[in-house]
């Protein structure tokens, strides 16, 4: 019993001298910095690395140009951005707004008067020439199939009079009192007065106009103007 009081005292004095040895040697290590022999290092010679010669090295290129600020408060101003090799354009027009082609003016003209087939009167100082045809003249004459001729053109004006019968006309004007002659398209209800004429045959279409395939079937199918007489 006594041998082994011995072993432990014995033991715990060991383990208090070890304890002190490492709090020693923290405190040494702490409070000593560390010195080093540069002649113990090893450092490379530097004539033995491959570097690059001096005139081997090129600059890198810058280009000569200016740079455009992109500042916020100065990107747009022309005081300070460059103004060189810029070209002022025109406004856009704005998305919302759409150009509509404007309506005609359009005037109802009562009590018209069949002067001949594509010209109109009211009283007596104003007369309209209506578009896109040639007037058939009063005196005009027709062939007929019996080697003679036919008044076409009096028969002319008493089919665009049977087709007015004395009801307004609708025209494109801006006025309603003007003196002389105008030329314009009119209308007899939902129907346009040329287009009637050239697709009855009774007055010829102008050369370049819309209404000409009308004028070649009408003296195709031999109606109107082009019919052998009168019907």
């Amino acid at each position: 019993m006594r041998r082994n009081g011995i072993t432990l005292a014995i033991g715990l004095s060991g383990l208090l001298i070890w304890g002190l040895l490492v709090a020693s040697a923290g405190h040494s290590l702490r409070d000593e910095p560390v010195e080093y022999d540069l002649e113990d290092m090893d450092v490379p010679d530097p004539s033995e690395l491959e570097l690059p010669e001096t005139e081997t090295i090129v600059a890198p290129q810058i280009e000569g140009r200016s740079v455009r600020p992109i500042a916020p408060e100065v990107f747009a101003s022309p005081a300070v951005a460059n103004a060189e090799n810029l070209e002022r354009v025109a406004p856009r027009e704005p998305f919302s707004e759409r150009r509509v082609a404007a309506k005609p003016d359009v005037v109802l003209l009562p009590r018209p008067i069949s002067l001949q087939a594509g010209i109109v009167a009211f009283g007596d100082d104003q007369r309209i020439r209506l578009v896109d045809i040639q007037a058939t003249a009063l005196e005009r004459n027709c062939p007929a199939s019996d080697a003679g001729e036919w008044p076409c053109g009096m028969v002319a004006r008493t089919q665009q009079r049977l087709l007015l019968r004395n009801r307004s006309l609708a025209c494109e004007t801006t006025e309603k009192h003007w003196v002389g002659e105008i030329e314009t398209r009119c209308w007899v209800g939902p129907l346009d007065v040329s287009t009637w004429l050239a697709q009855h045959g009774w007055a010829e279409a102008r050369a370049g106009s819309g209404l000409a395939m009308l004028t070649e079937k009408a003296r195709t199918d031999g109606i109107g103007l082009f019919a052998s007489a009168a019907r």
